[in-house]
């Protein structure tokens, strides 16, 4: 049957947008260089490959330290050290006076990402209706590339600045502004009524789930009491199969159903990232395809502004509408393919020749490749892993699934900048083949999640469920409702 939270009141709405504001942290800005100039391949590349491997590594090293912290201290609480991180880390890079404090800045900065691609979606998640969720948790994916688009707009305005020490510092010092606003606003938000719930607090976590659910088609507010009774019930049930193992961390690799899900999650994240390594070095890339001057950072900036404009809000939109996660990641990668291809063909063809029309199908088709990534991986990749993890184990599967995802982009961004300048084109094939390999994977064996409470979605991976909240015949809403109310 149909339930009332097809709605969702102003105060969900205005939790969720303000904590997917984490997601900005994400902006980053590379002043490169023309290929060609003295120094550029064994100064500046290194350079580069150096500074995003410091930056992945920092997410990396806070993504396995919030499998523990987000349950130790909670998730708005890590929020909250996640941006005084995020600061620290934009304010030793944009006052940097040597590359060391730099790179110091910038490994601080990964910290801070990080911790934030782990938990906001994890927050959003717990905090959302089972009908809007892809919408809700969406909107991290939406704020990151929100961030990425601010950064390439700023590095373009900066090119024509004739102050070219304000033209690095300037971008990075922005960086401390996203988490200046969440860590002032984050003493007013609520905390997780999960995270509440498994540590006893069932009263606080009443009004964390009452005033967000509230409308005016249930005066009883009969929705939040049946989700507070799903999740108190199924924390139950789970604790005693935890204890069977003597710690969450024992189970998620002693039990079969948590262990298939830590592998999926892990490849979630470590897939999109492999599928999807453009962002950082389309400016490179536009290079190569003839545009010279300014244009590579418009075509960039521009690039950017359809994925936080349009692509990334469509996915997370879709999400509700199409009703499967896994639908939604093999048309990606599907695209993935055919866009890369046809990319690094021109690349391969055209690319450093006056072959206008041959150059020009190369960028359309970066502008698609990044409608397909954008729209169908970038905003699935942290909704599935928010989801498929059961309350005991989540923080330990979305730290450990968001490891996947930094320890790609060392692999990937540590070595691009190098492969770029060593094999060109031919790298892209790292991306193709993979995406080739990933499509059937996906297909045979990652659960739907859409549509499902968090609560039940352990069904889909054979666990018992609790409760059942999830098209309920009338009969049997009522009789459970008589059962919460007494």
């Amino acid at each position: 049957m149909e339930h009332h939270d097809q709605k969702i009141n102003l105060y969900n709405r205005l939790v969720i947008a303000f904590v997917a504001l984490g997601g900005t942290t994400y902006g980053q800005y590379f002043n490169l260089p023309a290929a060609g100039e003295d120094g550029y391949a064994s100064i500046t590349t290194p350079a580069i490959a150096t500074a995003n491997g410091l930056f992945s590594a920092g997410g990396a090293v806070a993504s396995l330290i919030v499998m523990w912290a987000s349950d130790y201290f909670g998730r708005v609480r890590s929020i909250q050290i996640a941006c005084v991180l995020g600061v620290l880390g934009g304010a030793l890079q944009s006052t940097a006076q040597n590359l060391d404090m730099f790179q110091a800045g910038r490994f601080i900065m990964g910290m801070c990402v990080g911790a934030m691609s782990c938990v906001v979606p994890m927050y959003l998640s717990e905090m959302s209706s089972p009908r809007f969720r892809g919408w809700l948790v969406g909107h991290h994916a939406i704020f990151l590339v929100f961030g990425y688009m601010l950064s390439s707009w700023t590095g373009f305005s900066i090119f024509f600045a004739s102050n070219l020490e304000l033209g690095w510092r300037l971008p990075l010092a922005i960086q401390c502004v996203p988490p200046l606003i969440l860590l002032a606003g984050s003493p007013k938000v609520p905390r997780s009524a999960r995270w509440l719930v498994s540590q006893g607090l069932k009263e606080e976590a009443w009004v964390v789930l009452q005033r967000p659910r509230q409308s005016p088609d249930d005066p009883e507010d009969l929705f939040a009491n049946e989700e507070l009774y799903q999740i108190q019930e199924q924390l139950r049930l789970d604790a005693d199969k935890l204890a069977v193992y003597g710690s969450p961390w024992k189970a998620v690799v002693q039990k079969s159903s948590y262990r298939k899900r830590m592998i999926i999650g892990f490849l979630t994240q470590w897939g999109a990232e492999f599928g999807g390594p453009l962002n950082n070095y389309a400016v490179l890339l536009y290079t190569g395809l003839g545009q010279t001057g300014y244009m590579p950072l418009l075509f960039s900036a521009l690039w950017l502004t359809t994925a936080g404009v349009i692509y990334n809000p469509l996915g997370a939109w879709l999400h509700d509408k199409v009703n499967s996660r896994h639908l939604m990641y093999i048309i990606g990668f599907c695209g993935i393919v055919v866009t890369t291809s046809v990319m690094s063909a021109m690349i391969a063809r055209f690319g450093g020749t006056d072959n206008k029309a041959g150059n020009a199908v190369g960028v359309l088709f970066m502008f698609l490749y990044l409608a397909f990534q954008g729209t169908f991986c970038n905003t699935t990749m942290y909704l599935y892993t928010s989801e498929i993890f059961p309350t005991g184990i989540r923080s330990i599967g979305i730290g450990f699934s968001l490891f996947g995802q930094y320890a790609s982009t060392i692999i990937l961004l540590q070595t691009a900048p190098i492969a770029f300048d060593a094999v060109g084109w031919r790298f892209f094939l790292v991306i193709i083949c993979w995406s080739v390999v990933f499509i059937p994977v996906i297909y045979f064996f990652w659960p739907e999640t859409a549509r499902l409470t968090l609560e039940e979605i352990g069904q889909q991976f054979g666990d018992e469920v609790a409760v059942q909240l999830t098209n309920l015949r009338d009969e049997e809403k009522t009789e459970l409702d008589q059962k919460i109310l007494g």
